[in-house]
């Protein structure tokens, strides 16, 4: 069983009661599983996030800090380094924006802040970033979608220390395993994100998340009439949008697979705080050895009680199925074979 394996978010609404109650105890009994605790940061010029969080009002710029000190209070009480996540695409990389990036940068390193995610290739590759803070460990962001093994060496030679690779790779098995022969010879990290529950290899996703970063549009994409025309209409219409998301395979023994190739697991949760509830139930579930690691597949599993040989032959099949939908049937099928009837309830 591997440990500091798990990348975890923070919600920065979380209530002092799910922090005490909840997260820090969590934390306290499972630091030796986590590898860091990212959340989101907002500082010049960073003033939007891919996830949708916006600094406009000096309220939110306050907000940032609080959420910054608690980071600090957690990375030493627990002794579990955490990230600064500052992913905003719409972000111009000129070097006038980076200037201003470690300007501001600068208190937080002072502080104790020693890992960052950060959105541009250009600026790692002008080596300021590693000048100014040579202690500092920098990430890139998944936004970016780097997935060929080329895509992987390019971002290691300008010195990012973790690789976050596409999440498409979930289920392109082929491509995993040129991914891995790269990481044996630069042995730079890579992380995927496991439990977003997207469509996989979703049209929508590079807009969906220029509009989150844009300063433009004021509330998260899921609560736009766009996104009627997408997730919110995939959810209500495809019986199978479960089984075809970007999620990690729900049974351990395809779950250890993944991590033949990977070396960190990225867990989804910024942004609701039942997000986070559900990726700790995932280190829970690694961590004590539960034949299922994703709860909410899990569920699915149960109450539409699946043929077993379909199921068997589904678990099969998405390590290599590149989400090629338009070729492929076996999500349909599994969905199709549900026993719903033989249910005890």
């Amino acid at each position: 069983m591997k440990k500091h394996l798990f990348s975890l978010p923070f919600f920065s609404k979380a209530s002092k009661e799910f922090l005490q109650s909840e997260y820090f105890p969590f934390l306290k009994e499972y630091r030796e599983f986590l590898f860091d605790i990212y959340f989101t940061a907002l500082i010049p010029p960073f003033l939007d996030d891919g996830m949708g969080a916006k600094l406009g009002t000096k309220d939110t710029f306050k907000e940032s800090m609080r959420v910054f000190e608690i980071m600090m209070d957690v990375q030493k009480r627990y002794g579990i380094k955490v990230s600064a996540t500052f992913n905003s695409i719409k972000v111009d990389p000129t070097s006038q924006n980076l200037e201003i990036f470690i300007k501001h940068l600068k208190p937080l390193y002072a502080r104790g802040l020693r890992s960052v995610t950060i959105p541009h290739y250009h600026w790692m590759a002008s080596g300021r970033i590693k000048q100014e803070f040579p202690e500092l460990f920098v990430k890139n962001t998944i936004l970016r979608k780097v997935s060929r093994p080329q895509n992987y060496v390019d971002n290691c030679e300008v010195g990012f220390d973790l690789i976050n690779i596409d999440r498409y790779n979930l289920r392109d098995r082929d491509n995993l395993k040129k991914l891995k022969k790269a990481y044996d010879k630069y042995k730079v990290p890579m992380s995927i994100l496991v439990n977003e529950g997207c469509r996989g290899n979703c049209p929508a996703m590079d807009e969906h998340f220029e509009l989150n970063c844009s300063s433009e549009v004021n509330e998260l994409y899921f609560n736009q009439k766009l996104a009627q025309n997408t997730c919110n209409a995939w959810k209500r219409l495809n019986p199978s949008y479960r089984l075809q998301s970007g999620l990690m395979p729900t049974h351990k023994e395809d779950f250890e697979e993944i991590l033949e190739y990977v070396q960190v697991l990225k867990l989804h949760g910024r942004t609701y705080q039942n997000v986070l509830q559900s990726s700790m139930e995932i280190v829970k579930r690694y961590a004590n050895g539960s034949e299922f690691i994703l709860p909410g597949l899990q569920k699915q599993f149960e109450m539409y009680n699946y043929d077993p040989k379909v199921l068997k032959m589904w678990r099969e099949k998405i390590k290599n199925c590149k989400y090629e939908c338009w070729e492929c049937d076996m999500c349909d099928r599994l969905q199709q074979s549900a026993r719903v009837e033989e249910l005890v309830f």
